[in-house]
């Protein structure tokens, strides 16, 4: 998937770490809307708080402030600034 079709998202997910199939579950969405690649990146671990990568065409509705996910967040690609230090 390139990564201009996919948005990211911050999902809070109780338990022990979830996989692709929890964040989606929890979501609302497919499973295969969900980057793989990129999978289920802990932001808070103590408040159960991930980071996933979904389709844009897939997004799930706006979260009203009691739904345990929220986005898009801007995720910009990081690169090198300038040439290595020796």
């Amino acid at each position: 998937m390139a990564e201009a079709d996919m948005v990211l998202m911050t999902v809070a997910i109780p338990g022990p770490r979830p996989g692709i199939v929890q964040a989606a579950k929890a979501m609302g969405v497919r499973r295969d809307a969900l980057d793989k690649g990129f999978g289920v990146v802990p932001v808070d671990p103590e408040r159960h708080l991930y980071a996933v990568q979904v389709r844009a065409s897939e997004m799930p509705p706006a979260a009203p402030t009691d739904e345990s996910y929220r986005g898009p967040f801007s995720n910009p690609r990081i690169t090198p600034f300038g040439p290595p230090e020796e």
